[in-house]
């Protein structure tokens, strides 16, 4: 029997631009919660942004974007791997930094670490400035903080950028 009280909480970011995104998404919801030593706690609704690029915004067609919250017994650079192989099986192609994606799954945080090698960096190094993150991680856990940066309800009514959320 898995003891809970040995998990993590980490935040993912879940996001699409290609596609059907929200079929796309719910597809890689349902392959995060088969991984064996995570658990899907809590899901935001869907918020929908415009794409960027170093060129400029909207070049590429607008994301749709959750959160989840899960419980992991896993290791930071584990899940990354977990992660990464559910967004291989769903067509994520790597060709471009900045292109468009049918998934695009981002480890937010994990508990409280403060770490960074080459394949990750946590908390990830651009949520405090990524409405997409702010908006939907809010709606779940308002008084939630992000390692380094601050309560995210702070940070949210800072940054830059454009979030909606999807009917």
């Amino acid at each position: 029997m898995v003891s809970f009280a040995l998990e993590r909480r980490a935040v993912l970011s879940l996001g699409a631009n290609l596609g059907d995104r929200l079929v796309t998404i719910d597809a890689a919801v349902r392959a995060i919660e088969a991984i064996d030593g995570i658990r899907v706690l809590q899901r935001s609704s869907a918020w929908e942004s415009p794409s960027w690029h170093p060129d400029g915004e909207g070049l590429t067609p607008d994301y749709v974007n959750i959160v989840l919250i899960v419980g992991t017994l896993m290791e930071p650079i584990d899940l990354l791997d977990a992660l990464q192989a559910v967004e291989d099986a769903l067509g994520r192609e790597r060709a471009e930094r900045w292109g468009s994606r049918t998934i695009d799954i981002d480890i937010v945080a994990v508990g409280t670490i403060e770490r960074a090698s080459d394949r990750l960096v946590l908390p990830h190094p651009r949520a405090h400035q990524r409405q997409f993150v702010l908006q939907p991680w809010l709606e779940l856990d308002p008084g939630a903080v992000l390692p380094g940066h601050g309560p995210i309800a702070e940070l949210a009514d800072y940054v830059d950028g454009d979030a909606w959320r999807l009917p």
